[in-house]
């Protein structure tokens, strides 16, 4: 059972401390069966954060609502989403490596490298864009040449020959030593190299490329391919060279985000690799800001407007960083069950998916804790960035909208709001544990810093009997016994573990108990699983948790060809 080197073995059983879980996708971006959260993850709680919101002093639930924006460890937790997306890439990779004997070796070989290595190469806005591409179509069975390997092997061919002459290293190409980091293939294309915001992490300014080899030559072509793409617009001119001041006052604005929510704000930063400078008028008027998403990863893109002050270069920061922080989250949960169920939007002509309505409410959460943290920023912040602009403008509504008619959803605590009762609404089969979780988490911090803002609904705790499956309709006569080969990737941190069958195109997430569950599927038979798990969850032998548990994460085992049950 082959795990990715460097991690844990697949079959050394988790401690069992969550809910069953295991999801599988379509493209790995989204999984779509359920997956539980853990009860020991903050969904409505967080460090400092228990029971029933505070309604202390403003300045104290900004404080609250920053920290436990940062604490859910699916939504919330950069550190612990880095993790898993880095966990995914190594599989990803190694999925690929299956399908494409030409590039397998520096596939598989970049797969191993450590996360330093592979961070500039995962957050690498076209070597990104050609994972995901890679990834679709090995699930759609339209695969046939990785285009990721062709790029990754040009730059790692480029990179070793120009270190030659200095260091008398080969040029054979091979994957990522564990040296120290160099810049992304994207990112060595830029000269002059200028960073976003020194000190607060690893982002770089986008220009046209200057690219010196032939294969950075063909990488320079489909950045820029990318970059006009994301636009919407394939003659569009190139990014706009930022003069010194709007570059300081993007640092100033980073600074200032970081300083009045140290976790959140700084947090999101983390998720922005790129920063380009665009002018672009649309029928809508001209861009304002937006994040790249799947035709441009981890890239923010910025009018050069949005830098004439700290606050609002600030405030851009935070509203494209959050949507490339939940982009990265739903990569490996997924929120909804049906992604193409529609809600109204009253202040917006048609209606909108649910996940949009996550994206949003998202964004606008993140955005009033911002606005109550200026609103209570002290002396030595307005000194050094001035004084925060004064109340919101007014969003108006598209024109003809019931809300542009009767003159409602101007601001975005009313949006905020609307979107939260649209969320509550919702059927309880509508949305995956993940998004019963999420909505909750957001609901709570809104509340933190909008009283008016609906309550969180408390999910009743069942203790359904498991449907019938394995565990109920074959008795102890069977044996259980996982499919080989696999693919695995482990991260006993998280309790999690991701996996991809050999004759398999997608990728399951297991969670501790799944894992566990897992683990213990040797070959033998119901009985005894029962046993082994019971004893490894420290539970009664032979009582109705231990069923229920044992039968929850195996039907889903079966149901995903993981486990197979004979006799």
């Amino acid at each position: 059972m082959p795990v990715v080197p460097g991690l844990t073995s697949v079959i050394s059983p988790a401690p069992p401390k969550d809910g069953p879980s295991l999801s599988s996708s379509l493209s790995a971006a989204q999984p779509a069966s359920p997956s539980t959260d853990r009860p020991g993850s903050p969904g409505i709680t967080g460090p400092g954060i228990t029971g029933p919101v505070d309604a202390g002093p403003t300045a104290d639930r900004v404080a609250q609502a920053d920290t436990l924006l940062c604490a859910d460890r699916q939504f919330g937790d950069s550190p612990a989403i880095g993790e898993r997306n880095l966990a995914r890439f190594r599989l990803g990779l190694t999925m690929l490596a299956r399908h494409d004997g030409e590039a397998a070796d520096v596939l598989r070989e970049t797969a191993a490298a450590s996360d330093e290595r592979l961070r500039p190469l995962l957050y690498d806005p076209v070597l990104r864009n050609c994972f995901e591409v890679d990834l679709a179509l090995l699930d759609g069975g339209r695969f046939e040449r990785s285009s990721f390997g062709t790029y990754v092997r040009g730059h790692l061919a480029a990179g070793a020959a120009a270190d030659a002459p200095a260091t008398g290293t080969p040029t054979t190409g091979t994957a990522p030593s564990d040296a120290a980091p160099a810049p992304g293939p994207s990112e060595a294309l830029m000269r002059p190299h200028r960073p976003a915001w020194p000190g607060l992490g690893d982002a770089w300014v986008l220009a046209e490329p200057a690219p010196r080899e032939d294969a950075q030559k063909l990488l320079a072509e489909r950045l820029m391919e990318l970059y006009r793409d994301a636009l919407g617009d394939g003659r569009a001119a190139g990014p706009v060279d930022p003069t010194d001041g709007t570059l300081a006052v993007l640092r100033d604005g980073a600074e200032l985000l970081a300083t009045l929510l140290p976790a959140a704000g700084a947090g999101v930063l983390g998720h922005v690799s790129v920063v380009g400078f665009t002018s672009r008028e649309s029928e809508e008027g001209p861009l304002q800001s937006m994040s790249g998403g799947d035709p441009l990863p981890s890239t923010v893109l910025l009018a050069p407007e949005r830098c004439t002050s700290p606050w609002l270069a600030a405030e851009s920061l935070l509203h494209e960083g959050a949507h490339l922080k939940l982009f990265d989250a739903l990569r490996t949960g997924s929120v909804v069950r049906n992604a193409t169920e529609q809600v109204p939007i009253p202040w917006r002509i048609g209606s909108w998916t649910v996940i949009r309505v996550f994206v949003a409410l998202h964004f606008y959460v993140h955005l009033l804790v911002f606005r109550a943290a200026a609103d209570t920023a002290g002396e030595a912040v307005r000194e050094r960035f001035g004084p925060p602009p004064p109340a919101e403008d007014l969003d108006e509504p598209s024109p003809g909208t019931p809300a542009a008619l009767n003159g409602e959803y101007r601001t975005s605590a009313e949006r905020a709001r609307y979107l939260a009762e649209c969320v509550l609404s919702l059927p309880d089969e509508a949305l995956t544990e993940h998004g019963h979780r999420f909505a909750r988490w957001l609901l709570t911090a809104l509340r933190l810093v909008d009283e008016d803002a609906p309550r969180p609904r408390e999910r009743a705790v069942t203790t359904r009997p498991a449907e019938p499956g394995p565990s109920q309709q074959g008795g102890p006569t069977g044996t259980l016994q996982r499919v080989t080969p696999v693919d695995a990737c482990a991260l006993p941190g998280l309790g999690q573990l991701v996996v991809s069958p050999a004759r398999s195109a997608r990728m399951h997430w297991l969670n501790a108990r799944s894992w566990t569950v897992y683990s213990l599927c040797d070959g033998r038979d119901l009985g005894s699983l029962h046993t082994a798990y019971a004893q490894a969850a420290g539970l009664t032998p032979g009582s109705e948790e231990v069923g229920r548990q044992v039968g929850d994460s195996l039907r889903l085992l079966v149901t995903s060809g993981l486990v197979t049950q004979d006799g």
